[in-house]
């Protein structure tokens, strides 16, 4: 056999073992509804993970804190946020001293997220799908003020603008349910594949 036509049939065994094991990264795979595009594009850029038993957890909420460690790692391209929790002052008692504390106040720098209070962030309850919209809209490039997601419109106006963004798209939720991590997947692919 030749050396090209060693090389081809490498290539095409490689690709043949990729498309075998696409969308197979996760134990509870038949449980996920999402394309596996979505999922496979996200690990790979490292903002979603499974568990430690190879399971995704599909329908498990995602917290405010987990929403907020994604958003990071979508614009920096990192998990490490340990700059930023020793950096940056603390405005969140809820979150100061906690894993999510780098994450929470690099996002609410660049108004990302916001507290539930000046005081309160609520890290580890589950972040709403209108909640998630907004992160991913700012993320985008929506300016909080100018757009209207904050004030007592924010939610009307986020859901009109993540519907007209295509951040909705196959995302089987209610505006105010618990997003579940399969949903928030969805999501932030839309997002990122606009």
């Amino acid at each position: 056999m030749t050396l090209r036509k060693r090389l081809i049939a490498l290539s095409m065994a490689a690709a043949c073992a990729a498309t075998a094991f696409a969308g197979a990264a996760f134990t509870d795979q038949s449980s996920i509804k999402v394309d596996s595009k979505v999922l496979d594009t996200l690990t790979e850029k490292n903002v979603i993970k499974g568990f430690e038993d190879g399971s995704f957890k599909p329908d498990t909420p995602v917290t405010r804190a987990q929403m907020a460690k994604m958003m990071f790692v979508l614009r920096t391209g990192s998990d490490d946020a340990s700059y930023y929790a020793k950096d940056m002052t603390d405005t969140f008692a809820d979150t100061a001293g906690t894993w999510s504390n780098g994450y929470v106040k690099y996002c609410q720098a660049y108004g990302i997220v916001s507290g539930k209070s000046s005081t309160v962030f609520a890290p580890n309850a589950s972040v709403t799908t209108a909640e998630a919209a907004k992160m991913l809209l700012v993320y985008s490039g929506h300016d909080v003020q100018k757009d209207g997601l904050t004030g007592a419109q924010w939610k009307e106006n986020t859901l009109k603008l993540a519907d007209k963004d295509g951040l909705l798209v196959s995302v089987n939720t209610k505006p105010d349910d618990a997003l579940p991590r399969q949903y928030a997947a969805q999501m932030i692919y839309n997002a990122i594949s606009k």
